[in-house]
């Protein structure tokens, strides 16, 4: 029974032994597989992004210009309308006798001015006879101016009760999608009822947005040395894809918000799909016409700690180290880097977590060859 249990001891020993010696004497069988690129250059365009503002390239709100009833909705909700095209009918039935009473008016007064012209070619004669005074003749001249001018103040009044009249039909001043009418046929409305509907005209259309002062002041000062490049502007939908339509800035604000120390910028797209709709937010993309050789490594490799950014290089040895490097601008999921890597370098992309500084790796590429 001891010699039964001394052999199955000895083998326990030899068993451990032979599954620790492969460890001991290859170390690098250990080491984590980490995912590794070589440092590239690419030819990267300057390129700068802000949160963008869609606005309407014209906004009218559509308001009644006289009390009345409307009669008539002459659009489909939502639809495209042409400028000077109607949209709604107010009942003209009060204005129409406005202008008939109005246009009554200016007969009365022609009629009574003709009465005293001749009333004053009247007197004219008879004070030459001598058979009426000059007061006479001089009431006789007042009235006729005072006829005169009777008409002019029934002229305007009819041209008044014209312009009313007009006014019961409302059409839009411009080209552009029409949003929900406020108020259904029947309804009274008038000067105070607020906008019956609101037109705005998508194509082209604006899109607003804020910079820095400080890079606005930049620009301008190699703008005036002959430095500056020619940014175009693009967007990026908020769902990610690229807008497809190349924009041009078209102004600049006069004033710094003082509460944030950005100036406002607009710049004009065409929107031929209506795609862009005012009140969406966007990504507006400045890049610059000419290229630069940059190097470029995919942002998953950046990492942050109290120092700034970094990313894990992996020497000639297998050992990974610690290189601090200063970022720029960001192209899709790649990262230009400004400073602290060199092309030909080899950085972890996969598998950072597994490792610290000074450790030895075993590197793959991320095709899967070592």
């Amino acid at each position: 029974m001891k010699a039964s249990f001394r052999v199955f001891a000895l083998a326990v020993v030899l068993f451990g032994c032979s599954e620790e010696e492969p460890t001991q004497n290859n170390p690098a069988a250990s080491a984590p597989t980490v995912v590794v690129i070589p440092v590239t250059e690419s030819d990267v365009s300057g390129r700068l992004e802000y949160v963008g503002r869609v606005v309407a390239y014209k906004h009218v709100d559509i308001f009644a210009r006289v009390d009345g009833f409307l009669t008539d909705r002459l659009f489909e909700e939502g639809a495209q309308v042409t400028a000077d095209s109607l949209l709604f009918k107010i009942d003209p039935a009060e204005f129409e006798a406005e202008v008939a009473a109005a246009a009554a008016e200016v007969k009365r007064a022609k009629a009574s001015h003709d009465f005293a012209l001749k009333e004053l070619d009247r007197a004219r004669k008879l004070v030459k006879r001598g058979n009426i005074s000059q007061s006479t003749l001089d009431g006789r001249v007042s009235e006729a101016a005072r006829g005169a001018a009777d008409i002019d103040a029934a002229r305007a009044t009819l041209t008044r009760a014209k312009l009313d009249l007009g006014y019961t039909q409302i059409a839009t001043p411009i080209t552009g999608r029409i949003g929900r009418a406020s108020f259904d046929v029947g309804n009274l409305v008038g000067p105070d009822s607020g906008s019956l509907a609101t037109v705005v005209a998508l194509d082209p259309i604006y899109v607003t947005f804020s910079v820095a002062e400080r890079d606005l002041i930049e620009y301008q000062q190699a703008r005036a040395r002959g430095e500056a490049e020619v940014y175009l502007p693009s967007l990026r939908l908020s769902n990610g894809t690229d807008f497809g339509q190349v924009g041009d800035i078209d102004f600049v604000d006069n004033k710094v918000d003082p509460s944030t120390g950005t100036i406002q910028l607009r710049s004009v797209f065409p929107n031929p799909d209506k795609w862009l709709l005012p009140g969406e937010f966007v990504t507006v993309i400045l890049k610059t016409e000419n290229t630069r050789r940059k190097v470029v490594i995919p942002q998953v490799a950046v990492q942050e700690n109290q120092a700034g950014r970094f990313v894990l290089v992996v020497d000639q040895a297998d050992t990974v180290a610690i290189r601090q490097v200063r970022m720029g601008q960001r192209t899709g999921r790649e990262w230009v880097v400004e400073d602290g890597l060199e092309p030909g370098e080899t950085i972890v992309v996969e598998g950072i977590q597994k490792v610290r500084p000074g450790a030895t790796v075993r590197p793959v590429s991320s095709a899967g060859q070592p």
